[in-house]
C-alpha cells in the first residue's frame, strides 16, 4: 500500500503543475494559434464528468484528487484562451465566437455545483463513464490534428503532455488495485496512448515544419 500511496502522491503533485507550462506560454506570448479550443473544451468536459462521477461513487479521494487540480487549471487555460483568441481567431476549430471559452467555464462550474448538491440523476451518473472515453479521446485527437495540420507544435507544452502520460500510467495501476473500475482503466489507457501521440508530434514538429534536406534534390540534378 505504501507504493500505491506514493504513486497517488506523485500524481497529485505533478497535477499541480501539469497545465502551468501551457498557461504560462500563452500569457507570455499572447498567442493561441496552435491551441485547439475544441480540445480544451472537450478535455474539461471529460475532467468534469470524471470528477463528479468519483465524488458520486464516494471513491477514496486519493484515487482522483488530481482531477480537482486539472479541473481548475483547465478553467484558467480557457480564461487565457478567451483573453487572447480575439486577436488570433482564425476559425481553426469553427468556434469563431470569442466568448465560447467563457460559456464553457460557466457551464462546467454550474454542472459541478448541481452534481455536488445531488440534482444529477443516478442513471446519468452511471452513463457518464461511457461518455468520458469518446469525449476524452476526441479532445486529444483535436489537438493532435491541429499540430499535424500546422506541422508545428507552436505554443503546445510538451512537458505538460509528458506529465499527463505519467499520470495516466500511475492511475491505471492505482485503479486496478484500489477500485477495479475497468471503465476508468480503459479511459486512462486510451488517454495514455493519445497523450503519447501528442508528445511524439510535439517532438517532431518542435521547431516548425520538418524541412526536406536539399541534398536529395542535388543528387537528383546530378
Amino acid at each position: 500500500m505504501g507504493f500505491l500511496q506514493l504513486l497517488s502522491l506523485s500524481v497529485n503533485v505533478l497535477c499541480l503543475i501539469q497545465k502551468v507550462p501551457q498557461i504560462y506560454r500563452i500569457y507570455k506570448t499572447k498567442d493561441v494559434e496552435s491551441i485547439s479550443i475544441a480540445s480544451v473544451l472537450l478535455e474539461e468536459t471529460a475532467y468534469t464528468l470524471v470528477l463528479t462521477y468519483n465524488l458520486w461513487r464516494n471513491y477514496p479521494l486519493s484515487t482522483f484528487f488530481e482531477y480537482v487540480f486539472l479541473f481548475v487549471q483547465d478553467l484558467l487555460l480557457l480564461l487565457a484562451i478567451w483573453k487572447y483568441s480575439k486577436k488570433d481567431n482564425k476559425d481553426k476549430d469553427k468556434l469563431s465566437d470569442p466568448s465560447t471559452p467563457l460559456y464553457g467555464i460557466l457551464t462546467f462550474c454550474l454542472y459541478l455545483l448541481i452534481s455536488v448538491v445531488g440534482l444529477v440523476p443516478s442513471a446519468w451518473m452511471r452513463m457518464c463513464t461511457m461518455l468520458v472515453i469518446p469525449i476524452g479521446a476526441s479532445s486529444k485527437i483535436a489537438q493532435l490534428r491541429i499540430i499535424l495540420t500546422n506541422k508545428s507544435a507552436g505554443q503546445v507544452s510538451r512537458p505538460g503532455w509528458m506529465i499527463a502520460c505519467y499520470n495516466n500510467f500511475a492511475r491505471i495501476i492505482t485503479n486496478l488495485v484500489e477500485t477495479r473500475d475497468m471503465s476508468m482503466v480503459l479511459n486512462l489507457f486510451i488517454s495514455l496512448i493519445l497523450n503519447l501521440s501528442i508528445v511524439i508530434a510535439c517532438t517532431i514538429y518542435k521547431y516548425g515544419p520538418v524541412r526536406k534536406s536539399k541534398d536529395k534534390k542535388k543528387k537528383k540534378t546530378t
